[in-house]
């Protein structure tokens, strides 16, 4: 009678998932809603035919709001950095399964031009981080820690920007002396031809953007949807606006790199 019991409340929880909609929480500074939910048609909608119920992207901008859409189990996948999918693990129990390859590290860099390609030539000078909860700023932090260099009294001046834009455009005016991108950022800048920088350091790496699927769905559902996931390349359009930005696939998580991650940047 028990066996029946939990059997007919999985099958009413996975028949209520499948007839909502499921959204994904994507963390994005750049897009605006419209042009994320353009630009992932393909995503969506393949997820939408194996899941076999509706899939949508809502992108938001702020940390602070995507962790409280969290809060309220609004998502039933994340899209974020490692970081705040680690955040909305520990205040949400959202689960991270699968992730973009390679890793991220923050990279210090200063036009080429200004002679600064040392540490210790950053002193007194001044520095722009993006915002101060993104991935990389924390990361960024962390290594000065690991120097026990106190951004406080060690710079000029501290800015942060709400996005890398706002470094590269604090760079073009003359704002700022050194900047912190993320490494991938950093080569583009360079490769690109638009600016002619010196990595002065870089952080540890971290594991790239993440997908965390929400932790009170049917384990039979979180296993689908992990699936999809890591099955995406092999469908003609969901990957099409990810190979766009670099990203031919997606692979498991291992959560060593994740917990080693957030015991680097010190936030539990």
């Amino acid at each position: 009678m028990k066996k029946l019991w939990v059997m007919g409340l999985w099958l009413y929880a996975m028949s209520a998932t499948a007839a909502e909609t499921m959204f994904i929480g994507f963390q994005d500074y750049n897009r605006s809603p419209i042009q994320a939910a353009q630009d992932s048609r393909g995503f969506t909608a393949y997820l939408s035919r194996v899941l076999g119920m509706p899939v949508k992207v809502e992108t938001i901008r702020e940390h602070d709001k995507l962790i409280a859409e969290a809060k309220q189990k609004r998502f039933g996948l994340m899209f974020a950095p490692a970081s705040m999918i680690m955040e909305a693990n520990a205040v949400a129990g959202y689960e991270p399964v699968a992730r973009v390859p390679g890793q991220l590290a923050a990279a210090f860099a200063a036009p080429a031009s200004s002679g600064i390609a040392f540490p210790e030539d950053m002193k007194g000078k001044r520095i722009g981080f993006t915002d101060r909860n993104s991935m990389i700023t924390l990361l960024a932090l962390a290594k000065l820690r690991e120097m026990k260099i106190n951004p406080a009294t060690y710079f000029k001046s501290v800015s942060y920007y709400h996005d890398i834009d706002g470094v590269y455009t604090a760079f073009k005016y003359h704002l700022i002396d050194v900047g912190v991108a993320n490494s991938i950022v950093y080569n583009s800048w360079n490769n690109s031809g638009g600016m002619d920088l010196n990595l002065i350091m870089q952080s540890e790496g971290a594991p790239h953007l993440t997908f965390a699927v929400r932790g009170d769905y049917p384990a039979a559902f979180k296993q689908k949807i992990t699936q999809a996931l890591l099955n995406a390349s092999k469908d003609a359009n969901a990957m099409q606006s990810f190979r766009g930005a670099g990203f031919p696939d997606f692979e498991p998580v291992d959560m060593m790199q994740y917990k080693a991650m957030m015991a680097y940047i010190g936030t539990k």
